[in-house]
């Protein structure tokens, strides 16, 4: 099942703000009472402080999602009957799109109370008696006991999340059920008016859609580290230190291919988790080219998450919990070789036991060949040097001080070379961004933590230097907008909710061009 936004919001990953919504309520003329009015409807998905559909988006996106402008109408009477709705639900070729557009048509053609659908609104349609449930593009169909986590797996969708998985043989889809895109193969928290609902997101979807603060990602090996012991915050926890996502990049080949580490704590959304628990993620290409995450699970027994690896040159290990941390946070060991390898395009050279400077393939080759002629370029007669003293036209290569391979004084360069520009060739960790990794030619504008969207580097300097020069634009004054009012000639930048940095007019119609923009901007969809 996916719910697809339309462009304003389904194509606007990473994403911050308000999303519309139209929930347009429908019954059948031959349809009974419906069991709940419209105003249960609205409490469950615009309450605050309820366990509302609304709740559920502000908890897992760290209050990047507000659905203020959503709108519950209804109940709309269709003249279709329960019978020819259900014949249009089933069937071999069942029309399912129709069951939205018949409900829309209801609202739009009410004698009462018309509602026409704003441009740019998702749509979700609920019946009652419920016939069928399924998201399509822009859109989605409900029954009228659908509960919040039905409601909040199809929003996923629409915001451009993909189902999960794990990493077994068969059946591996909606397979992790510790995350809602999952649904409803997961341990969720009753609500006693709204069903079941949770658990949260996996760490990987909050990651793609960019709610994470950069300072709260780390990407291991990054900093050239090759063990370390780290300390997790929970991700219903972010007001504790810690990591709240740590990627662990293992692949040269693919900068998004890599495992994630994250703990849950079992409460609030998760509250239905069997217990505290670390999970340990591998993000993948899957066979239709989208990027996937996969719990990794015991392959036996209760099949429960992997809590140690040893793969791909990574180990991890689920540290016990301890006093030393605190009840939201736990620690993991992590060891990779991953700071040693060479960016795509060098190889280890090779030279001697333990040689890994990043070369061309081809200078390794000249490095196997050096070394097996090295006896008969030799100096057979020895010299002032000791018996290895080259043949002239030979010289020592000394890709460090004792190696005494006799090579060309060109190849000799060449080691010099390589050795100067072996920390720039090291480490691909360095160079693993994520899943909002921007194109060539855009940087991250990173006005504020949670910044994600792909500009211009010439527009990211701008940003900061705006950042920079907020406090001397506000009128001191005050105005009716508080005390972050802006002098005359400057207006808030507005580049997500709440940003009240005074920029010039310009900078603000920049700022919403590059979040239209952003999705395009990035290098995997």
């Amino acid at each position: 099942m996916a719910l697809i936004v339309s462009a304003n919001v389904a194509d606007a990953r990473p994403f911050r703000g308000q999303i519309g919504l139209s929930a347009i309520l429908c019954t059948f003329s031959d349809s009974p009472q419906p069991p709940y009015d419209v105003n249960f409807y609205r409490r469950m998905i615009l309450g605050r402080g309820n366990g509302s559909f609304a709740d559920y988006w502000r908890a897992v996106s760290y209050n990047g999602v507000d659905f203020a402008n959503a709108v519950v109408t209804g109940w709309h009477q269709e003249s279709l009957t329960l019978a020819q709705a259900q014949a249009k639900a089933g069937g071999p070729n069942p029309k399912r799109g129709e069951l939205v557009t018949d409900c829309v048509a209801a609202a739009r053609n009410d004698p009462v109370s018309p509602y026409t659908v704003p441009q740019g609104h998702l749509i979700a349609a609920i019946t009652s008696p419920g016939v069928d449930l399924y998201g399509g593009v822009g859109r989605a169909f409900f029954p009228d006991n659908v509960d919040i986590g039905g409601l909040g797996h199809e929003n996923g969708h629409g915001l451009g999340l993909h189902h999960s998985f794990s990493d077994a043989a068969t059946n591996a889809e909606y397979d992790d059920p510790w995350d809602v895109m999952s649904y409803a193969n997961v341990f969720a928290r009753p609500n006693p008016e709204f069903g079941n609902g949770g658990p949260g997101l996996n760490g990987y979807h909050v990651d793609r859609m960019g709610w994470f603060p950069r300072h709260r990602i780390r990407t291991f090996s990054a900093d050239g580290i090759s063990r370390a012991t780290l300390t997790l915050a929970a991700l219903n926890h972010p007001e504790v230190p810690g990591d709240l996502h740590v990627r662990v990049p293992f692949d040269p080949a693919d900068p998004f291919h890599y495992f994630t580490i994250e703990f849950r704590k079992r409460d609030g959304w998760d509250s239905g988790i069997p217990a505290d628990i670390v999970l340990i993620h591998e993000v993948k290409r899957h066979s239709d080219g989208r990027y996937l995450s996969f719990l990794l699970r015991e392959r036996s027994g209760n099949r429960a998450p992997v809590q140690s690896l040893n793969r791909d040159g990574v180990v991890i290990q689920v540290n016990p919990r301890s006093a030393a941390i605190g009840p939201n946070q736990a620690q993991v060991t992590v060891q990779s070789e991953y700071a040693s390898r060479c960016l795509i395009g060098y190889v280890w050279r090779e030279a001697f036991s333990g040689d890994k400077v990043c070369v061309a393939v081809a200078t390794r080759a000249q490095a196997r060949t050096d070394n097996a002629a090295a006896a008969s370029r030799r100096n057979p007669g020895g010299g002032p040097y000791g018996p290895d003293t080259c043949r002239q036209g030979y010289v020592w290569r000394e890709v460090i001080p004792s190696d005494h391979v006799c090579v060309t004084p060109a190849v000799r360069t060449q080691a010099q070379q390589d050795n100067s520009q072996a920390t720039n060739r090291r480490n691909p960790a360095r160079f693993v961004y994520g899943p909002n990794t921007c194109k060539q030619g855009y940087v991250w504008r990173e006005a504020d933590a949670s910044d994600w969207v792909c500009v211009t580097s010439q527009i990211r300097t701008q940003t900061r230097q705006d950042n920079a020069a907020a406090a001397s634009r506000r009128n001191p004054g005050g105005g009716p907008y508080g005390p972050d009012t802006c002098r005359q000639g400057y207006v808030w930048r507005e580049a997500f909710p709440g940003d009240h940095v005074c920029v010039t007019v310009a900078a603000r119609t920049q700022a919403a061009t590059d979040n239209r923009e952003a999705p395009n901007r990035l290098m995997i969809p």
